[in-house]
This record gives structure tokens, sequence and C-alpha cells, in this order.
């Protein structure tokens, strides 16, 4: 077994370590590193998702500066220990369980949450249902109660805790994870034991922290992005969509593999409900990005793979359903990164602008980080603002085009041009070297964003006519158009001749 998950383990290093890290990550990661640095969560680094993410990352983020590594190949790293703290005490709850070929199982499972992921490996959808799996796993146990180690079982239980503090939304895994348990039980006796009291005693110290060190994300961050971040908000039927395309070759697999059982075996429905939990979670937030959805399938297809190692009949059928859905997420990855104009190639040429001796700090016009952030990251430069995307813009935009301007779009409007005037004159007395504007037709949470042209846009704003006045276009790189600052470019010009 130990050379099957040695195997799997290179597998879904080989697929990911030479490409570019998922931007979210990347961007998650870069806050990190700036906390470390003494900036403040909430006025230096900004961001709509609750700090459990950033403080988690805090520490690879040490490791990463204290050794002086790359910091995305130090980040992958940790994603990898995690996954191997998870499934080893995954296995222990396997081998009590008495489930079939226990170990063929488990190597099933890494390969599953290792390889399936493809571009969004390292999100926090991923980490959050690697940190859940020992404690999903574990809620089998007391269906047949039978003694364990305190010590695990806390264990498995702040694993858990810190994953559903990732977001408000993955409330929803333990509550219907319990409650299927409760009911499977027919007593809500199990409700009540170390492991739920360890989750209940982690999520109310996070509380306090927060409350405690963080207090602008709670005071400022929140209202700001409840008044403006529906902008990027789908309508329901667009979100029921990308979920029954994310779900159908997962719910293919699960599909047979109940029909060849002619049984859901427990392991399998744990497995169901916490996938259930994060489809409930994904549909909360009413935005249908594929990774919000990715948690959900990959428990679906544990699920199938439990139901393989229990199947008299079907498993070729089975085995090549559950390959499709673990491998195409990879071969898709693979394209992107492996095209000449794939997403590698073009992070690699945004960090190698960024690396300029002359590019000390960058700004991106964007509602979405692709691109960007793994750039900045790789780079070493420093992003100009504490958000790292608009994300007031689509808010802004959305109530511009509406044809009543109730209070809430009036606000929306004001929160937008409140920020942007003040962003726009601290740029004003302190410049971006280089500033980049999206050029893409689609542009994420804007409507008819074919039609619109940031600069375009920006040009109502006095300061930014005078600010893009002190810049000159230096072209392309990908997506971006790139304005270089001209005082950057001469101070450069200046220091060389001086040496």
């Amino acid at each position: 077994m130990l050379l099957a998950m040695t195997g799997v383990g290179l597998l879904a290093m080989m697929v990911q370590f030479p490409f570019s890290l998922n931007h979210d990550a990347a961007w998650h990661f870069y806050t990190a590193l700036r906390f470390l640095l003494g900036d403040r969560i909430g006025l230096d680094i900004a961001d709509i998702n609750p700090p459990m993410a950033l403080w988690l990352f805090s520490v690879p983020g040490i490791v990463a500066k204290s050794l002086g590594l790359d910091p995305a190949h130090v980040f992958r790293a940790f994603v990898f220990f995690v996954a191997a703290l998870s499934l080893l005490l995954t296995r222990r709850a396997l081998v009590e369980l008495g489930v079939r070929e226990e170990r063929l199982l488990l190597v099933s499972l890494a390969a599953v949450f290792l390889l399936m992921p493809g571009y969004h490996f390292g999100q926090r959808e991923h980490l959050a249902a690697l940190l859940v799996l020992p404690y999903v796993s574990r809620a089998c146990l007391q269906i047949d109660p039978r003694p364990f180690g305190r010590f695990e079982a806390g264990s498995v239980a702040l694993l858990a805790a810190i994953g559903i503090c990732f977001k408000p939304y993955f409330l929803a895994v333990p509550l219907l994870v319990e409650v299927w348990l409760a009911f499977r039980m027919r007593s809500f006796r199990s409700l009540v034991r170390l492991e739920t009291l360890t989750m209940v005693t982690v999520g109310i110290a996070y509380l306090g922290a927060v409350l405690a060190f963080v207090p602008h994300y709670l005071w400022l961050v929140v209202p700001q992005a409840m008044a403006t971040y529906a902008g990027f908000e789908s309508g329901p039927w667009a979100v029921a969509n990308e979920a029954a395309w994310a779900l159908q070759l997962p719910l293919l697999a699960l599909g047979i593999g109940v029909i060849a059982c002619r049984r859901i075996e427990p392991l399998s429905a744990a497995f169901i409900v916490a996938g259930l939990g994060f489809l409930v979670a994904a549909l909360l937030q009413q935005k249908g990005w594929p990774y919000q959805l990715l948690p959900a399938a990959l428990f679906c297809v544990a699920a199938a793979v439990v139901q393989l190692a229990n199947a008299p009949r079907w498993r070729i059928p089975m085995a090549l359903a559950i390959g499709l859905a673990v491998l195409l997420p990879v071969l898709s990855n693979l394209r992107d990164n492996l095209d000449a104009n794939g997403t590698t190639s073009r992070v690699s040429r945004l960090a190698d602008v960024f690396s300029e001796p002359d590019i000390r700090s960058v700004y991106a016009f964007i509602t979405s980080p692709r691109d960007m952030h793994p750039a900045v990251l790789s780079s070493g430069v420093r992003w100009a603002d504490a958000h790292g995307v608009m994300i007031f813009l689509p808010g802004h935009i959305k109530a511009l085009d509406a044809e009543d301007h109730n209070p809430r779009a009036a606000k929306a409007i004001a929160l937008s041009d409140t920020y942007l005037e003040a962003m726009l004159a601290r740029f004003a007395k302190s410049p971006p070297d280089l500033l980049a504007f999206d050029r893409l037709p689609f542009k994420l949470g804007i409507a008819n964003s074919a039609q619109f042209d940031y600069v375009d846009f920006l040009q109502r704003y006095p300061t930014f006519v005078s600010l893009i006045g002190q810049y000159e276009e230096r072209g392309s790189v990908g997506r971006f158009r790139l304005f270089q600052h001209l005082q950057g470019q001469w101070d450069h010009v200046l220091t060389e001749a001086q040496q």
C-alpha cells in the first residue's frame, strides 16, 4: 500500500508543481505573507472571506520566508502535508470500521482527493474537503459504538473545525452529517460527543479571536461586501445548471455503484451526506463557480469508490466512470498548462515583467484574480491595494444598469465611488509602478462585459484622468494591457547611471 500511495502522491506532484498555482490560492497565500510582514487584516489587506485561511496559511508562509523558498512550491507542499495527515486519520477510521478492501479504498481516496481537483488544487474548498474527510469517515463509527482514542477523536474534530471555519456556508456539512447520524441511530445522543464538542469549542474560540484581533473584518469588510457582493451572484437556474454539469460524472459513477450493490454502504452514505452539505454551501453562495462545487464532486466520487469496493458486479463500468471523473480535470489542466498560450505561460510572462528592477508595485483593474495573483506571488512584487480585485465594481455596474435605483442600488454605487476615489487618491500620492487593465471580452460579474472597458469607465473620475497621464502603455501580456509609470522608468535610468 505504501508503494501505491507514494505513486499517487508523486503523480499528483507531477501534475501540480511544474505549473501555475491556482489564482485564489495564490491570493490567499499572498495575504498570509503580507500579514506576516505586519499588515492589518481588514485595513491593509481585505477579503470578504473569514481570516481562518489566512491564519492557517501563515504556517507555510513562515517556512517560505525563513528558508527563502518559492512560495508557490511551499504552499503546494503544505497542501500535500494536509492531505497526508487527513488520509492517515482516515485510514485509522477505515481500519476501525472494518471496511472491505481497506488498502485499495484508501489509495483510491488519495487519487480522488489529490488528482481530481486539477487546477483548483489548494483552493479553500479543496482543503476544506481534505480537512473534514477524517471526521466524516469517523462518523460511521457511532453507528456501532466501539472504543477509540480521545486524542485521535480530538485531532479529527480540530481538523474538521478548521476546514469548516473557512466559510460560514460550510456549517451545512457537520449539520447534515450529525442529523443523518442521529436519524440513522434513532437517537440524538450522538450529538454530544468529543468530536462535536471540540468543533463547537474551536468555532467559538475562532469567533472570539476574530472579534478580538481583527474587528475591522466584521465591522468594515463584511458590511461593505454584503451591500455590494451580490453583483457577482448568478441566478438560481444558472447555478443549478453549473451544478448539474459539474456533478454529472460523479453522480453517474455513484448511481452505477448503488444499483450494483443494491444498497448504500454506511460509509458511502456518510460521504453522500457530506457532499450534499457542500452542495448546499455552493448553492447558498449563489455564484455557480466550479471550484465551489468541487467538494460535492469529491465526496460523490468517494462514495462511488466505497460502493465499488463492495460491488459484486459491474465493477468495470464503475471503475471507468470513476476514472473519467477523476482524470478529466487532470487532463483539462494539463492541456491548458502545456499550451503555449495557456495559464502557466501567461502567468510566467506576467511574472517576468513584474520581476524587472523598476517594477516594485503593481495594481490591476480586475474582477477576477486569474493570472494576475499567481504572477504577483511568484515575482515577489507588492500589490498596491488591500483588496485583490475590484470587489465593489460588479454591484456598481449592476446598479447603474438597473431600471429602478432603489436604496440598495444607491448604496452600492456610493460605496464603490467612495472606494474608487480613495484608491485613486492614494495612487496619485504613491503611484504603482505598473497598472494593468483586463481587456478580455468576459469580465467576471459584469453584465455585457464585452462592451465594458475599464479605461473608458474610469474616465469619469478626474483623479484617474490625471493619474493615467503619468503612465505609458507598454503593450499587452495575455489578457492585460500594461501601463508603466514614467517616473519609475526615469528613476531606474538615474540609478543605473549613478552606478
